[in-house]
């Protein structure tokens, strides 16, 4: 359920404002929505309109710019990405190291980029949209987990799953459950499938809008 910003977005320092217990930081980070005993994707659904990170913590990136979202190399740009921190981080902020670690692997990652660009363009669509989100479902009488599905990229707000079959392999329960989208729609799931191996804006918006 979605809930009114309890604080404001930024304190006057430009670090971000948890939204459970009005502290400053540079990043919402995992680690300390553990203290508040929630997860990383309640608190987004939760707020959804809440920053996860200060004004301070930005990476320059120049994914969605190109109207073809897919290249065989990653431009010479992407590769030399410039992070900006806080000199001085508290010791909640220690785990940013690790935290920017992962976001320079992600970009030198070819497929990650091309997930990235992607994840872009849907934005301007669904505004919660997540890529390699995680579906769980669970039986309300016996309580067992009936399926776990990785999806290319979702809006668990909206409900709406988009696949793209052709383009990323990692999900291999693809090929294990040939009814995982026929699953998520019996559970109230729009799913949309983008076929192109290589799509392009077009593409995926006439997909988009054949809803």
């Amino acid at each position: 359920m979605n809930e009114e910003l309890q604080y404001e977005p930024f304190d006057d320092k430009g670090k971000v404002v948890c939204q459970i217990c009005g502290k400053s930081y540079l990043v919402i980070s995992p680690r300390h929505l553990a203290v508040h005993k929630i997860e990383y994707s309640d608190y987004t659904k939760r707020y959804p309109t809440a920053p996860l990170s200060s004004e301070q913590f930005t990476i320059k990136s120049k994914y969605g710019k190109n109207s073809t979202l897919f290249v065989k190399e990653i431009d010479e740009d992407i590769m030399e990405e410039e992070v900006y921190v806080d000199e001085e981080p508290e010791l909640e902020e220690l785990e940013l190291e690790t935290a920017l670690k992962r976001v320079v692997d992600e970009v030198r990652d070819p497929v990650q980029v091309r997930k990235m660009r992607v994840l872009d363009h849907l934005r301007l669509h669904f505004a919660n949209v997540e890529k390699d989100f995680t579906i769980r479902h669970i039986s309300q009488i016996s309580k067992k987990q009936l399926f776990e599905y990785i999806t290319d990229f979702c809006d668990p707000i909206l409900k709406i799953v988009i696949q793209f079959p052709n383009t990323f392999w990692h999900n291999k329960d693809a090929h294990l459950d040939p009814l995982k989208n026929h699953r998520l729609r019996e559970h109230n799931w729009k799913v949309l499938i983008v076929e192109s191996r290589n799509p392009t804006v077009d593409q995926i918006d006439s997909v988009i809008d054949s809803m």
